[in-house]
């Protein structure tokens, strides 16, 4: 397997800057998601690491040593696309089989290899049919068996569930993460789910732009994103924001949002204006007895749990999980907020984070 490398890596077509990362390492044996919204540049990234698209500067390494102008057939690089690229006039064994047909690899090893990768994957019975008698998903597995069969060093698979339906989407997801966990083989996965990145991933990078936002973690991610665009695409349902106000009051700060007022010690705070975005995710908003009396939007149910809208303040709502069915719509509660995150309002960097000490 692999080490990935992109130092100082641009990419710029028709004059436009499609891709610019300054530094990205992928460990050996990781399974690492890109996510992003259309257009941020994933498929990019991975064109750029297989040698299908070529970098316009910088430098891509696999262990360390520069393939930046390697023939992709050199470069150990399996790919897995979005839409299927079996071939219709072979059955599965041939098309499993065709990487090694290419190399001339001797039939009996081809045989071998072929049943193994099938055997690995639970598709064995489907050997004799041909691509149009599968269903979605058992294509997506054939062409990850005709990617393996070649023992990658590196595995790219550019959104390949997007198609499915949302069941199988959570099977495949369960397969993939099951197959990387076996091999031991270096992924990167690109998708624009979230939480497909949450679910599968050793670490999530986040594009926009072409740009790298943040790299981590899923939970770092979510516990402490970078910036308001990570706050915002990196949770289901997304962070809610809300207008604030910043008061010094040393060796402390005061926030006042939406009928709350915290108090806030994070140093970031000391270069920041007047003027601060707060970020509330639905589960740090609770109820309590003791807490601001708000009125309940509307709310869907979800079957063990449930999401409502509740208003904090005139023209301030934000997400409210709840246990069970959400209170009905026009009602009031009492509500209180577990923590808060702290945006600058005019580069949208992250300043800090407030835990509520509730009583």
């Amino acid at each position: 397997m692999a080490a990935i490398t992109l130092q100082d890596v641009r990419v710029v077509r028709d004059g436009r800057l499609v891709l610019a990362v300054d530094h990205l390492d992928v460990r050996d044996g990781e399974l690492l998601v890109v996510v992003g919204p259309s257009g941020s540049g994933k498929t990019t990234l991975l064109r750029s690491i297989a040698g299908l698209d070529e970098v316009t500067s910088g430098a891509v390494l696999f262990d360390a040593t520069d393939i930046t102008n390697v023939d992709t057939a050199e470069r150990g690089v399996a790919m897995v696309f979005q839409d299927s690229t079996l071939f219709p006039f072979m059955n599965v064994r041939r098309n499993i089989a065709f990487p090694l047909e290419v190399r001339r690899t001797d039939k009996e090893e081809v045989d071998s290899r072929v049943e193994a990768e099938a055997r690995v994957l639970a598709i064995e019975h489907l050997l004799a049919r041909q691509p149009k008698q599968l269903g979605a998903g058992h294509q997506q597995l054939v062409q990850a068996a005709r990617a393996l069969v070649r023992v990658p060093e590196v595995f790219l698979m550019d959104e390949p569930l997007a198609r499915l339906d949302a069941q199988l989407r959570l099977e495949m997801r369960q397969e993939f993460r099951l197959l990387q966990d076996g091999y031991k083989v270096t992924m990167i996965f690109v998708t624009n789910d979230q939480e497909e990145a949450m679910v599968m991933a050793d670490r999530v990078v986040v594009l926009c732009e072409g740009h790298v936002r943040q790299i981590g973690s899923p939970m770092d991610l979510y516990r402490e994103p970078a910036s308001k665009f990570v706050a915002q695409f990196i949770g289901s349902p997304p962070m809610s924001f809300l207008s604030g106000r910043l008061e010094l009051d040393p060796p402390g700060f005061w926030v006042s949002f939406g009928g709350f007022r915290l108090r806030a010690w994070a140093p970031a705070l000391t270069g920041a204006g007047e003027r601060v975005e707060v970020g509330v995710r639905a589960e740090d908003v609770v109820e309590d007895p003791d807490g601001l009396p708000v009125e309940v939007g509307r709310g869907h149910f979800l079957g063990d749990h449930g999401f409502a809208r509740v208003q904090l303040a005139p023209d301030d709502w934000v997400q409210m999980r709840t246990t069970g069915q959400p209170p009905p719509p026009g009602s009031t509660i009492r509500v209180n907020l577990r923590q808060v995150h702290l945006f600058d309002p005019v580069t949208d960097r992250a300043l800090g984070r407030i835990e509520n000490q509730m009583t």
